[in-house]
């Protein structure tokens, strides 16, 4: 009975088997074991920060990624996501140099019924550089203009410079830094907190480098504008027989910035005082401008040209023949001055067109009687164009008698 027994459960082991080699056999037959390639399956990088130890850093925005062989029935490999695999190189321990290095990746978990070929050979490539820092100056870049009527002064930046560190390679490119801030309609003093941007010689930017700080303070005063008028201002006397007929600035007025309080009050710029002790000529010269405190000129005008006319004028001296009149008829004039001196000035041209015939000096004796009187010299025929600078006499003496016989006889 139990010999019986034995034998029977001997049986069913064996149709198991027998059942399992079976459905595997067809199973296989249905389902066979094939090898197929995974493409861009993700490496994750172990242990980077060892590298800043050598001086070495990683080139930033590579994608790690590498194309597995796999094994693994039909069905399976057909529902394979590339992110179940998980893969890692490690870069500690390698000597790295700067350049495309090759490193081991490693399957860091397998996946049931997947087999992953010639696992122990799997390499990928890297690319590292010297890990390098220095300083930048930062400069600011305006977006925008301000309100109209306001003008904004340089930017103050603080800290001036910023401290970048990163692949040789990039750092080399870096030529400056730029703090970015938006004015536009602005019409008050701006103080912002700004990111700073790295720029190559074409002013792109270059990213995959550190910086610190990340941000700067920027600070831009905002100044309201208005035109004023340029007033000449001059010092000394003009030399004898020069008269300085005008002064221009040129230009006339300039744009000029500054705080409202002190800009409202303000109706002119001056210069500084031109000395025209030694002017003789009509002429051009640079003056300086003296910009009040807080005030600065929106062109960075420094200096304006100043035209100075200025018109010469000569001495004539003419001797005029003095008319005496309406003396009474019962009078006669004892003693008399035949003529004048007159020293006339003015320009030349002028001048040439007066002549002694062209004046007249009269003394009127109306109403004098017997006796000395001082009398006025009347000069007439002067043009407006000459000044008289002198006239001698400007009185003179006469006297005056009644005519005898003898001297009505000589008259007649």
């Amino acid at each position: 009975m139990d010999k019986q027994k034995r034998q029977d459960i001997i049986i069913r082991i064996c149709c198991v088997i027998a059942a399992l080699v079976l459905w595997m056999y067809i199973r296989s037959s249905e389902d066979p074991v094939t090898t197929s390639v995974i493409k861009y399956v993700p490496v994750k990088i172990l242990n980077e920060d060892t590298l800043a130890d050598r001086d070495l850093v990683l080139i930033p925005n590579q994608d790690f990624y590498i194309n597995l062989t796999v094994k693994a029935p039909a069905s399976t490999i057909k529902d394979l996501d590339k992110k179940e695999f998980s893969l890692v190189a490690d870069l500690q321990g390698y000597a790295l140099t700067p350049g495309e290095n090759k490193v081991q990746v490693k399957v860091k978990e397998a996946i049931p019924g997947v087999s992953v070929v010639n696992s122990d050979g799997l390499l990928m490539k890297v690319d590292v550089d010297t890990l390098a820092d220095k300083y930048v100056n930062v400069t600011s870049g305006i977006v925008g203009e301000v309100a109209e009527g306001y003008y904004n002064d340089d930017s103050v930046i603080s800290p001036n410079s910023v401290k970048i560190s990163g692949p040789q390679r990039y750092l080399d490119q870096v030529v400056g830094a730029v703090a970015q801030v938006d004015i536009t309609n602005a019409s008050t003093d701006i103080d912002k907190n700004c990111k700073v941007t790295l720029v190559d010689s074409d002013e792109r930017e270059i990213t995959g480098l550190s910086i610190y700080p990340e941000y700067v303070q920027v600070k831009i005063q905002v100044k309201k504008g208005k035109y004023l008028g340029i007033n000449v201002q001059t010092t000394g006397t003009a030399v004898p027989g020069v008269t300085i007929v005008s002064t221009e600035a040129a230009p006339k007025s300039i744009e000029v910035a500054g705080v409202s309080e002190i800009i409202d009050n303000i109706k002119s710029i001056n210069t500084e005082p031109i000395n025209i002790s030694n002017i003789t000529e009509s002429t051009t010269v640079d003056a300086n401008l003296i910009m009040p405190e807080g005030v600065h000129s929106v062109n960075n005008e420094k200096t304006v040209k100043v035209k100075i006319t200025v018109k010469k004028f000569s001495e004539k001296t003419l001797s005029i023949p003095i008319n005496y009149t309406n003396l009474g008829e019962k009078l006669t004039l004892e003693n008399s001055t035949p003529t004048l001196k007159l020293v006339i000035t003015g320009e030349e041209s002028e001048l040439s067109k007066i002549s002694e015939d062209k004046l007249k000096a009269t003394v009127d004796l109306k109403s004098l009687t017997e006796g000395s009187h001082e009398v006025k010299i009347q000069l007439a025929g002067v043009p407006n164009t000459v000044q008289v600078k002198s006239q001698t006499p400007e009185n003179i003496t006469i006297t005056i008698k009644a005519k005898t016989e003898e001297t009505g006889n000589n008259d007649g």
